[in-house]
């Protein structure tokens, strides 16, 4: 957005300079208005103004202001109105509330535990450590490590499932682990067997644990968008899916701190979301999300997306923040196309090329770019178990 809005001040400079009463009706030249293809962020960096440039002045829910028609003269802005991303309000007017739940109360004590550094950390079973240290080996072998997830149906259908999201599946059923791991990668093998403990570890609680599968299969899928977003708009596809994974691991933290502080909670009858919490999850997840992924020794990297993917915009323009800034504005922007897509909390209706996070990536909004973009659909057509 800052590099469109300095060729549109371009332009009217030269034309003033030209003549000063009258300003010329050409077109911008569209040559100089960057589509971003294979990126590097030193090329990034070299168009950014830091003196000039305020990123936190950025705001997410706020549409640009700028007149295309003005701009672009007799070139029409493509139609999008049919594409997925255009959908009813799907925000649930009405829920069931539970008086015993008290959102501000439980807030402000979570935010206390979480600030004396007492907040639980999530303990991983043995079996699943095992296939964790074995990653760690420089000369491990994903044969042994299939083997270890193989003792566990359930966990090993959860990562078929995911392989043979077309994302990964190339077209082929894949049945066999010993395949799939390879495809996924190390690190992303890894954390989801950390994703994977955490959900395990809250099932013991009926009334909250389709939330924690709800989240659970929202962050898959917020990963797999993240990893195919990175074919244009992010150099490293691997970091983009962990960062996507984990990015909401935080609240499944959370969700174990309520089950062991608040005994009320597993006589409650019904399901219990997010909703029943207030803000509890939006204004914690990413505090404690930090917290876990530091204690599992996940890349900084990652850890800062974990954090900052909803106030990504607090990062400037600065060189060596550059990389989380632009990483973590992707796993904005995946977070928000998986709950249009039905994967996650319901949505308000939200216009996807005004925010923040597709601003800052240089996503267009133009034919190829809804072409590429109305493939994901079918790429996180995928059930958690």
């Amino acid at each position: 957005m800052a590099r469109f809005l300095k060729n549109l001040v371009d332009y009217f400079k030269e034309a003033f300079e030209d003549d000063e009463e009258n300003i010329p009706t050409k077109k911008v030249d569209e040559d100089n208005i960057k589509v971003r293809g294979e990126i590097s962020f030193e090329d990034k960096f070299d168009d950014c103004d830091t003196d000039a440039i305020d990123v936190s002045d950025l705001e997410c829910s706020e549409p640009t202001d700028i007149d295309m028609t003005q701009v672009l003269g007799n070139q029409q802005t493509p139609d999008y109105s049919n594409y997925w991303w255009c959908f009813e309000n799907k925000c649930e007017q009405d829920i069931t509330t539970f008086k015993e739940i008290d959102p501000d109360k439980i807030e402000s004590e979570l935010n206390a535990r979480i600030k004396s550094g007492a907040f639980p950390i999530i303990e991983v079973p043995e079996n699943v450590m095992k296939a964790i240290e074995t990653l760690n080996d420089p000369e491990f072998d994903f044969t042994e490590v299939a083997a270890l997830i193989n003792k566990s149906p359930a966990m090993a259908g959860e990562f078929l499932s995911l392989v043979n999201s077309s994302s990964y599946s190339r077209g082929v059923k894949i049945s066999d682990l010993r395949v799939a791991l390879p495809r996924v990668g190390r690190e992303n093998v890894k954390a989801m067997l950390y994703l994977y403990s955490t959900k395990m570890s809250l099932v013991s609680s009926k009334s909250i644990n389709d939330l924690a599968i709800s989240i659970v299969e929202h962050s898959y899928a917020t990963a797999i968008i993240a990893s195919y977003m990175s074919q244009r708009y992010f150099p490293d596809p691997d970091t983009a899916f962990l960062a996507g994974l984990l990015h909401d691991v935080g609240k499944l933290g959370i969700i174990k701190a309520i089950i062991e502080d608040y005994d009320f909670i597993s006589k409650i009858d019904g399901n219990i979301k997010e909703q029943h919490f207030g803000n509890t999850f939006a204004d914690l997840h990413g505090a404690v999300g930090k917290n876990l992924a530091e204690v599992w020794n996940i890349d900084k990297l990652v850890v800062s997306s974990i954090e900052h993917h909803h106030d990504f915009f607090d990062f400037g323009c600065h060189y060596e923040e550059q990389e989380q800034f632009s990483l973590s504005a992707l796993i904005n922007l995946s977070d928000t196309m998986a709950r249009i897509l039905g994967k996650g909390r319901p949505i308000e209706s939200v216009n996807i090329f005004d925010l923040a996070s597709t601003r800052e990536l240089n996503i267009e909004a133009n034919q190829t770019t809804f072409d590429f973009l109305d493939e994901l659909p079918g790429i996180i057509s995928f059930k958690s178990s």
